[in-house]
């Protein structure tokens, strides 16, 4: 069964608000960050990056720091009111545009990829490479493969 607008609409309107928290935590704990959700996109498509070669979509936040221990880097944020399991850990979960943003973060010269979970009400942040490990999922909005963080109190970070 397909998800219907309404439920879309009300995931995205969640989505959104978690990355209205995030986005004043990073610019309080950073150099400089631009909030990369807002620029011109075509309606029911986020934001990307598009030319000759494609089209990428682009995560929420770039984040530049002075401090170079801190690296320069891309962020995405997800709000999950659930952990799945996975090969017997229990699991966040990104679907495939982890891969274009994890493409980003080469074409646009940066670091590293931060994605930063919202699970009840606090921040865990990872980095790309903290992967688990990739499973493959078929739900009412669609099926492909996502990529698998191990659910870890360590990382909370906020």
């Amino acid at each position: 069964m397909k998800a219907t607008e309404e439920e879309f609409q009300e995931k995205l309107a969640i989505g959104i608000a978690g990355e209205d928290i995030v986005y004043p935590w990073l610019k309080a704990n950073n150099s400089l960050v631009q909030d990369m959700r807002y620029q011109k996109h075509e309606k029911y498509s986020g934001p990307r990056l598009e030319g000759t070669e494609g089209k990428i979509v682009l995560p929420d936040f770039a984040v530049w720091n002075k401090n170079p221990n801190k690296g320069n880097f891309l962020v995405d944020v997800k709000v999950k009111t659930d952990i799945y399991p996975v090969n017997g850990k229990k699991c966040f979960t990104v679907d495939k545009k982890f891969e274009d943003y994890k493409r980003c973060v080469q074409v646009m010269n940066m670091n590293f990829l931060k994605v930063i979970f919202i699970y009840e009400g606090k921040f865990y942040v990872y980095k790309d490479t903290d992967i688990f490990t990739t499973t493959t999922y078929n739900n009412q909005y669609g099926s492909g493969t996502v990529y698998c963080f191990e659910h870890n109190i360590n990382k909370i970070e906020y």
